[in-house]
Order: structure tokens, then C-alpha cells, then sequence
């Protein structure tokens, strides 16, 4: 397929090695710095025309579609859905769509064509993201020990589920290509890893740079603040990431792992680290229960318990998580450049089917039909291909492909 635009991709990183030229700063202090390297890519995001980041989220298993699919118009939504009700001018439920190589073990091809290559995000972070200190962020809830979404040339990366790692690793001195595994050192605030490379920084930036520096590091050190607050007001205890119990990955805590996942994630975004990201609630065997339910027992069990009232309130309540992550980047400002892709590996989870899957996109600004809900058949690759022209991402020489199909009903 010809690609008349494959040429901007070099095009913005030629300008933007210009740009840090312009302001002296070297290969060797963003290498030292993620977080300097995000903030100078802050006047060319801004300058982006349409949306640019991507983050997909996965809910396991499905869901009931009399108790999900809303009407046209979202004046009226199922009891699976209802929360998307705040938010619903945003967002686009698709209908019809049949989830191509679905059921329990398929989560690698949930958002790949193939067992190898890249799965789609990981692609994203390489065509749209080319330019981030990190090429995407694969983050989870639980999310590990059942297979994994993300691949990566075809080899496979688990979800990073401690947010005080993730945190660690995205924010603090050095980063990495890509993935959420990992961690760096915490003990003392992270801004403290950063603070020659922002010393020597401020003094070459204009006033507009330093304002948005200062921007940056003030979200960043919101978040840190309720990190240690999570963790009893202890950061050193969270700063190795070979220790697996500096953070209690309790079921308990479910709603607040979410919360500070979603928090690493709109500040990741905010700060220019990353524009392919994807979280993971739970994985396909539901092997975890979720807080405040009558249902006390694990998500897997509520689905084939026989009562579809139990898998109502279940999937309920993660529906949830997807409206809170929504609310967030708009009130970052981010939901306009963001494309937010709510992904599953069923459509009714008791049968294991795969038919009227519940897809949502939400985000996007004007590039995306919003408000609606729309029949637009197809399968997943087709909704990804979709977004992912949206995003221009096919016009880049990386782009993997994952279907010719375009769906219509979702880009305006």
C-alpha cells in the first residue's frame, strides 16, 4: 500500500533533534533524564493535529449483550454499562463486533493478528511513539500469571501490576524502551533523580519551557505523595523491584492499585514519556475479587455461577475503572488527543462466546464518533487497523498491519 506520508515520522524527529540542539541539551543528559526528554517533546505534541496517544484497556470475559449494548443514542444503557453514563459523550460502543481468536488463553491475540511480531500497542509505541522515552507501557490489576496482551517483536512482556515499580521505573533517573517490568530507585522523592539533569536544564530553557517543566514535576509529585501515603507513608520499602512484597497486591486493595495505575498513566501521558500504553483488570481466568460486592468470591466464579445477576455486579464494577481512567484525561486535558480502546476476549462470558463482544473507544477529539453507539460488525483487528489510521500510524514504514478491513461508524 503506498504510505504518501511515511516521510513526517522522520520529519519530526529531525525537528526534533533540532530542538534539542537549539536548547543544548545532549544525547547523554536524556539518556540520563526520561523526564527532561518528555518535556521537550511538549511544544511538538502540541502542535499535533488530532489525536496521538493511544491507551487500551482490558476487561476479561466479556459480557452479558442485553445487559451491556446502549440504545443509538446512549439515552438508555444495559446495568453492565450504566456507569459509562457519565461520560457517555465521549465515547463510541460498538456493536456487532466478533472477537477474532477469543476465549480463555487467546489474551496474546487479543490485540495481534499472529502469535509473533508486535501486539498493537507495542506497535503504536514504535510508529506514533517512535520519539518517547518510552515506546509503551504495558501495565496490570492483578493482571499476571494467566498469559499475556503484549508482545514485543514476538516476545512476550508480563504486566508490570506493582504501581510503586511502575512508578520507579517511569519517573525516576533512567528509563527504557518500552515495557513496565522493572524498577529503578525510590527511596527519597524521584524528582531528587532528576535534579542535575533539570538543574542544568532550566538554565538553557525559555520562560514557555520552564513553565511546563514545572508543571510536570508538580503531577509528578502529586502522585508520588499518594504513593507513599498508599504505602504508609514509606518509600524506601517500595524501591527494589525484586521485592515482591513492598507493595500488598491484595484484592482487597483492587480499587486502589486502579487508581494509582491510572494515575502513572495520565501522568506518563501528561509528561510526554509515552503515547502507546495498555492496563490490564485482571486476566482471562479472573482469578481475583473485587471489593464493596455482595459478590465475595473470585470474577470467574461469578460469571458461571449460574445467576447473571452476580455477573452483572461484577462486571459492573469494572466497568467502572474504565469511566474513572476516561474522567481523568479529561481532566487532564488529555481526552481529545487520546484514543482510549476498552478491549475484552469474549462477548458472553458464561458461554465462552465471541459473538456482540463489548468494544468501547472513547476519546479522540473530533477524529472520533462520540456519543453513539454503533453496529459496526467486524472484528478486533478491524478496530484497531481503524484506530490505528486514525492515529496515522499506517503510514508509517513499521506498521505491522492487522487487517484491511476499515470500519466505518467510528472515525468521523
Amino acid at each position: 500500500m503506498k504510505k504518501p506520508y511515511k516521510n513526517q515520522f522522520d520529519k519530526k524527529r529531525r525537528d526534533l533533534l533540532k530542538l534539542f540542539a537549539g536548547a543544548g541539551v545532549t544525547q547523554g543528559l536524556l539518556r540520563a533524564s526520561p523526564l527532561v526528554a518528555g518535556m521537550m517533546l511538549a511544544r511538538q505534541a502540541e502542535a499535533q493535529t488530532g489525536p496521538s496517544r493511544v491507551v487500551c484497556v482490558y476487561t476479561p470475559d466479556g459480557a452479558i449483550p442485553e445487559r451491556w449494548h446502549p440504545n443509538a443514542n446512549l439515552s438508555s444503557f444495559g446495568a453492565m454499562s450504566q456507569p459509562y453514563q457519565s461520560v457517555r459523550e465521549y465515547c463510541n460502543f460498538l456493536s456487532g463486533v466478533t472477537v477474532s481468536n477469543g476465549g480463555h488463553g487467546m489474551m496474546p491475540r487479543i490485540l495481534n493478528n499472529s502469535w509473533g511480531g508486535d501486539s498493537f500497542e507495542v506497535n503504536m509505541g514504535k510508529t506514533i511513539g517512535a520519539n518517547n522515552p518510552f515506546k509503551y507501557l504495558s501495565l496490570g490489576v492483578h493482571g499476571n500469571g494467566q498469559g499475556v496482551i503484549t508482545r514485543d517483536a514476538g516476545a512476550e512482556v508480563t504486566f508490570q501490576d506493582n504501581p510503586f515499580n511502575a512508578f520507579s521505573t517511569i519517573f525516576g533517573n533512567g528509563g527504557g524502551n518500552g515495557g513496565g517490568g522493572g524498577g529503578g530507585n525510590a527511596k527519597g522523592s524521584v524528582i531528587d533523580a532528576h535534579k542535575d539533569a533539570l538543574s542544568a536544564l532550566t538554565n538553557k530553557l525559555g520562560s514557555y519551557e520552564r513553565q511546563r517543566l514545572d508543571s510536570h514535576l508538580t503531577s509528578i509529585e502529586e502522585i508520588e505523595a499518594r504513593l507513599n501515603a498508599a504505602n504508609n507513608g514509606n518509600p524506601g520499602s517500595c524501591a527494589a523491584p525484586s521485592t515482591p512484597n513492598q507493595f500488598p497486591l491484595q484484592y482487597a486493595t483492587f480499587d486502589e492499585q486502579v487508581e494509582l495505575q491510572i494515575d502513572i498513566i495520565v501522568a506518563a501521558l501528561q509528561c510526554n514519556l509515552t503515547s502507546s500504553v495498555t492496563l490490564a483488570l485482571g486476566n482471562h481466568q479472573g482469578e481475583f475479587t473485587l471489593p464493596g460486592l455482595n459478590w465475595t468470591d473470585i470474577y470467574h466464579g461469578s460469571i458461571h455461577g449460574g445467576n447473571s445477576d452476580t455477573y452483572t455486579e461484577t462486571r459492573t464494577k469494572l466497568s467502572t475503572y474504565s469511566v474513572r481512567l476516561i474522567e481523568r484525561l479529561r481532566d487532564a486535558g488529555l481526552i481529545d488527543s487520546t484514543i482510549v480502546l476498552n478491549v475484552t476476549d469474549m462477548g458472553e462470558g458464561n458461554a465462552h462466546g465471541v459473538a456482540n463482544a463489548p468494544f468501547v473507544v472513547s476519546g479522540g477529539g473530533s477524529a472520533i464518533r462520540r456519543g453513539v453507539a454503533t453496529n459496526t460488525g467486524g472484528n478486533q483487528y478491524d478496530i484497531i487497523h481503524t484506530i490505528a489510521q486514525v492515529l496515522g500510524a499506517d503510514q508509517h514504514p513499521a506498521y505491522q498491519g492487522y487487517s484491511n478491513n476499515t470500519l466505518s461508524g467510528i472515525a468521523t
